[in-house]
């Protein structure tokens, strides 16, 4: 029973950090950018995800510029208080058909920090677009419970939904209610933790999303991430998510991977076990291929768990190149002149360096390390034991993610 409940304890401690999309503070940044100077736009009528209105919480007809707070959303014991930054195009009221961006934030950082990668960007010339930044909740979506309940967001059990998914459809049926909204340019993007939640959003809203970028996230409804991810103490860590399978028929769109150096763009406790990105990457790209999307591939190299390579010209243009329905990506002969040279669509030659490794590993074994690999059992079984405190989630320190400001 001991055992037990120090391998739970230990896949609880996976479930800390390997969710953090936490920006180191000595991070590579993106080029700097200020607040969008957006006007806030006035409401015409009252709008809810049903006929009735809500008979507390933020209204539709309240939404506006800047942090909007107590969002009710889901239903019956689902029901929970949410909120989101939201920046407005100038002139939204006179524009025909706006596009939304949803971005969400990486572990253990906020709305109010990551929103800046995309807020001054809003009144761009190539697509304007709504920036729906929301927060996450951590206090119930955190890894203290075993197993644990999520990491800062909602993405572990989602064969019933997710609380992620009742936001997004709230506030997406609001907005279209509110304005002029472009169904056909519906994208979500993230980094980390929160790319894995935008990735879980195209698994449960393809009908939906129009295409996806994420920088180091990872797809769990696919059985080869969910085995990279390993075991610890016989219990298999990909078993603690359960995320649906696409529908057999559904909107293939296509998603950008972004990803860093193969080593250092990973994250975990030392000696117990680590998540790599940019294989991460690879595997999720290598199933969505398999199931008929286009998937590209932008390794920045950085030595770095970080946002890199991808600049916001990058992906505004990307998003806009690739509206619902996209059977087919403009990029597949070549990439636009002015669009990040890293980038490549993928390939099967792009999973060879993830197998032959191993291939190597297996061959120049020794013939007696079944000896070695009991002692080596053994010591990682009687660890916990002696230093129980040394594997305490709290004392993991948190990193707040220093991405687009100064943290001296």
């Amino acid at each position: 029973m001991k055992k037990f409940i120090l391998a739970v304890a230990a896949a609880s401690i996976f479930f800390f950090v390997t969710a953090c999309g936490d920006s180191k503070k000595d991070n590579k940044e993106p080029e700097e950018i200020s607040d969008a100077d957006s006007e806030p736009a006035e409401v015409d009528e009252d709008t809810e995800t049903s006929d009735e209105e809500p008979a507390e919480g933020l209204k539709c007809k309240d939404f506006a510029e800047g942090l909007n707070e107590n969002l009710i959303v889901g239903e019956g014991s689902n029901k929970l208080e949410r909120s989101f930054i939201l920046r407005l195009p100038k002139g939204i009221d006179s524009l025909e058909k706006v596009p939304v961006i949803f971005l969400y934030h990486g572990y253990g950082d906020t709305a109010d920090n990551f929103e800046k990668l995309l807020s001054g960007y809003v009144n761009n010339e190539t697509m304007p677009f709504i920036l729906v930044t929301p927060e996450s909740r951590g206090d119930i979506f955190g890894f203290n419970n075993i197993p644990p309940a999520g990491l800062d967001w909602d993405m572990m059990n989602l064969k019933d939904g997710s609380a992620e998914a009742d936001m997004f459809d709230t506030v997406l049926a609001c907005l279209e209610k509110r304005w002029k909204i472009d169904e056909k340019h519906i994208h979500v993007s993230g980094f980390s933790a929160g790319a894995i939640t935008a990735n879980s959003m195209g698994v449960q809203r393809p009908e939906k999303i129009a295409s996806i970028l994420s920088y180091s996230g990872a797809y769990f409804s696919d059985p080869e991430s969910r085995d990279a991810l390993g075991s610890i103490y016989g219990m298999k860590i990909g078993d603690f998510f359960s995320w649906p399978d696409f529908a057999e028929e559904h909107n293939k769109y296509p998603q950008v991977f972004v990803y860093g150096d193969e080593e250092a763009d990973s994250w975990g406790m030392s000696g117990m076990f680590m998540i790599y990105f940019n294989k991460m990457g690879r595997f999720g790209a290598n199933y969505l291929t398999k199931l008929g999307h286009d998937a590209m591939l932008c390794d920045h190299g950085e030595k770095d768990h970080t946002i890199a390579g991808i600049l916001q010209e990058d992906l505004i243009k990307f998003f806009a190149d690739h509206p619902f329905g996209t059977v087919e990506s403009p990029y597949r002969d070549a990439l636009p002149e002015d669009f990040a040279k890293i980038c490549h669509f993928f390939t099967e030659e792009d999973l060879v360096e993830e197998e032959e490794p191993a291939e190597e590993d297996d061959t120049d074994e020794p013939a007696d390390s079944e000896e070695t690999q009991d002692e080596e059992v053994s010591d990682s079984e009687e660890e916990p034991d002696s230093e129980p405190e040394d594997n305490n989630p709290t004392e993991i320190p948190d990193e707040h993610p220093c991405l687009l400001r100064s943290c001296d």
